[in-house]
């Protein structure tokens, strides 16, 4: 049996890096998963298949977490979709973040309030919205875990991405908010990463890839499937008494 046998995650922002190969490993683990995306849905399609090819359920749902008039609405019923097909939801996986790519590099006085609220309203709205929505189910089972996603310049401080920063700091805030809320039965906790290999590396020449891994003390990036296998160990009743932490996975960067 898997660590995760029986068990129904929502995976929010799972078409595609550190999501996909997360829900990809929670099914292995014996996890029935539900697929969030908001642009790729070819991609999202192509990952239930595989899900479904490993033997587990799978279910697709669609939510743009930018669209603050709607967001609410399309949660619930993601949540609802859930529940009616899976009968129950045991964890909540926020991984949707805004790709803070144009605007990593902008100052203060250059953010516009648009580039500001970006990352708030996916990264910290977005787990809010799908925190408060999955909740009550997870209270009326008397057991559930949410992990929300940070990064480590919530924890040091960064030159660079500064309403990201403001956004990953603020979704520490609400692990703590929510653990106190939720306590008993529900427990959360933070994952804040440090460089991890995605999409973004392919974008950065050798200097910026040299000094990229140079901000940690190993001197790598971290791999999608060590922040799975991390996710897996949170989620599962081996990590029943991790409640309300902020667990850090950087390779030392916030040392030095």
């Amino acid at each position: 049996m898997g660590q995760l046998s029986g068990k129904v995650a929502i995976i929010t922002g799972s078409s595609g890096g550190i999501g996909r190969t997360t829900a990809l490993a929670f099914a292995r683990e014996g996890a029935d998963v539900v697929i969030h995306y908001r642009s790729k849905e070819s991609e999202a399609k192509e990952l239930i298949e595989k899900i479904t090819e490993i033997g587990r359920k799978a279910l697709l749902a669609r939510v743009d977490f930018d669209d603050v008039y709607h967001a609410e609405v399309e949660v619930q019923k993601l949540v609802d979709l859930t529940i009616k097909e899976l009968n129950r939801i045991d964890v909540l996986v926020n991984l949707a973040g805004y790709p803070a790519r144009g605007e990593w590099n902008k100052k203060l006085f250059q953010i516009t309030a648009e580039d500001f609220f970006k990352p708030i309203n996916v990264d910290l709205f977005g787990a809010f919205l799908c925190a408060r929505a999955v909740a009550p189910h997870m209270k009326r089972q008397e057991k559930g875990v949410i992990i929300n996603v940070s990064s480590t310049p919530a924890l040091a401080g960064h030159d660079k991405g500064f309403a990201f920063t403001v956004a990953k700091a603020a979704i520490i805030g609400l692990t703590k908010a929510l653990a106190f809320e939720l306590a008993p039965f529900v427990r959360v906790n933070t994952v804040a990463l440090g460089n991890i290999e995605t999409s973004w590396t392919h974008e950065l020449n050798s200097d910026e890839l040299s000094a990229a891994r140079d901000e940690n003390l190993i001197r790598r990036f971290g791999s999608k499937e060590e922040i799975a296998n991390a996710l897996i160990f949170l989620c599962s009743d081996n990590s029943s008494f991790i409640n309300g932490q902020t667990i850090v996975m950087d390779g030392g960067t916030v040392l030095h």
